[in-house]
C-alpha cells in the first residue's frame, strides 16, 4: 500500500512546488510591489469619467496647509488621476520638502497643460521644473509606472501611468496604460496601439510621446500613504 501510493505522493508534491513557484513569480510581478504601480492602482477602477468644469482628481490633495486641488465630487479625467497619483508617491517619498505652496501650485498647472511652456510635453515638463524628476527621451527606456503624455494623430491627447509598452517582433507597437477615460467609465487599464504599427489600427503618435520619471529612487520613504477618498 505504501509503496502503491508513492508516486501519487510524489505527484502531489511536484504540483505543490509548481504552484508555490507560479505563486511567487506572481508575487514579484504583482503592480503592487511596484510603488509607482501600487499607488496607482490604490485609486479604485470606475467611479465615472467627468471633463468639464472638473478638477479631475479623486480626492483633495494638499500641500503645505493649503488646498492645491480639491476633489472631484463626481468622476474624473486623465490629468486629475495621474496628479493624484503622482503627489501621493511625491509625499510618500518626502520630493515636496522645502517646497513651497506656490511652487507646487505651479506644478499642477504644468501637469494639466495650463501654461504655454508645458503645453505639449505636461508631465514630462513638470517634473523638471519643479525638480522631483526628468524626462525620458526614448520611448524603449520607459518603465512600468512612469507617466506619459501621449498624442493621438487626431490631435487628442491623453495623461496615464504605464504599465507596459507592447511588442511585435522586437519593435514597439503600442502601451498598455492605466488612467481615467470615457471608455472605462473612469479609472482603469487600457492598451492603444501607434499609427504607424501594421496591422494594428492605432492612432498614437510615436513622435508626440513624453515620459516622466519621478527621482523615487533617491526620496526616503514613509509610511503615511493614505487611502484615496474618491472614486
Amino acid at each position: 500500500m505504501t509503496l502503491a501510493r508513492t508516486p501519487r505522493r510524489m505527484g502531489l508534491a511536484l504540483l505543490s512546488s509548481v504552484a508555490a513557484a507560479i505563486a511567487a513569480h506572481a508575487a514579484d510581478t504583482e503592480p503592487s510591489q511596484t510603488p509607482a504601480l501600487r499607488a496607482a492602482y490604490a485609486i479604485r477602477d470606475g467611479g465615472g469619467y467627468e471633463w468639464k468644469n472638473s478638477t479631475g482628481t479623486p480626492h483633495e490633495i494638499i500641500h503645505d496647509g493649503q488646498v492645491v486641488l480639491a476633489a472631484q465630487p463626481h468622476g474624473t479625467y486623465c490629468c486629475g488621476y495621474t496628479f493624484a497619483v503622482a503627489m501621493d508617491l511625491c509625499r510618500q517619498r518626502s520630493l515636496l520638502a522645502g517646497k513651497s505652496y506656490r511652487e507646487v501650485k505651479r506644478f499642477q498647472k504644468d501637469w494639466y497643460g495650463a501654461t504655454e511652456e508645458a503645453r505639449e510635453k505636461t508631465c514630462a515638463y513638470a517634473v523638471e521644473r519643479l525638480g522631483v524628476g526628468r524626462e525620458v527621451a526614448r520611448i524603449a527606456d520607459a518603465q512600468p509606472g512612469d507617466f506619459m503624455q501621449i498624442w493621438r494623430i487626431n490631435k487628442s491627447g491623453h495623461a496615464v501611468v504605464l504599465l507596459e509598452l507592447l511588442r511585435k517582433h522586437e519593435a514597439i507597437v503600442g502601451i498598455r496604460y492605466r488612467s481615467s477615460q470615457q471608455l472605462t467609465d473612469g479609472v482603469g487599464d487600457r492598451t492603444e496601439y501607434f499609427a504607424d504599427a501594421p496591422g494594428q489600427e492605432g492612432k498614437l503618435d510615436r513622435r508626440r510621446v513624453y515620459i516622466a520619471r519621478l527621482n523615487l529612487e533617491a526620496g526616503s520613504s514613509t509610511d503615511a500613504s493614505r487611502a484615496p477618498t474618491g472614486d
